[in-house]
């Protein structure tokens, strides 16, 4: 199987140019103000530029209006768009007829409580930990205590990408207990908050590419 890594909370220009040069396919860009990696409007665009063509753009979204939500993803422009509030599915009906939409869901008693109708507008569904933070906390959760067959059964036919304190050293053991569509990290790979390093993206890749041979 193919796994595809997003790199998420990119910053910089240059960040995003070495997550591509790593082997990302996928770019996070947060536009929630709560967040140490939220970055403005013309930042997001300048990244976009740089990396037309080799990479798609995430745009992370917390409880923003979907006007707001839509404004800059046709601003930037976005590729798909993310959600790690409490949106209803009125929301994400309105987002997902113009972007594709990533759900973000946490590890925890609720997950197991998961409809399918919660999923119907939704192209996947991202695992994160349960913490206070919306996504980007570091901390890992336990794979093996999800029942990863009933949730896929869940969010069919959605992607599953799986978050929550992912690096190079642990990414090979979620992958073995999940068998995810897409891994998802950021604090994994980097040098301080938003600051991605070069060489931990390297190694998140090949972390990743590994695992993807051992499933074979």
């Amino acid at each position: 199987m193919s796994i595809t890594v997003k790199i998420c909370g990119i910053t910089r220009v240059e960040d995003a140019v070495a997550a591509v040069e790593a082997g990302a396919e996928l770019l996070g860009l947060n536009f929630y103000s709560g967040s140490p990696r939220c970055i403005p409007l013309e930042r997001a665009q300048e990244i976009a530029a740089a990396v037309s063509g080799r990479a798609m753009l995430v745009g992370v979204f917390v409880n923003a209006p979907v006007s707001d939500v839509l404004a800059v993803a046709r601003a930037v422009p976005l590729k798909l768009i993310q959600l790690h509030g409490e949106e209803d599915a009125d929301d994400l009906r309105a987002i997902a007829r113009h972007f594709p939409v990533l759900r973000s869901l946490k590890a925890d008693a609720s997950l197991a409580a998961a409809q399918p109708a919660q999923f119907a507008n939704c192209s996947g569904v991202l695992v994160d930990t349960s913490t206070a933070q919306r996504g980007g906390s570091g901390v890992a959760f336990d794979w093996t205590q999800i029942n990863w067959t009933a949730l896929r059964r869940s969010i069919a036919p959605a992607k599953l990408l799986l978050a929550g304190g992912l690096n190079a050293s642990n990414v090979g053991a979620a992958i073995a207990a999940s068998r995810p569509d897409a891994v998802d990290v950021a604090s994994g790979v980097e040098v301080a908050k938003g600051i991605k390093g070069a060489e931990l993206m390297r190694e998140f890749v090949a972390a990743v590419r590994a695992a993807e041979r051992q499933l074979l």
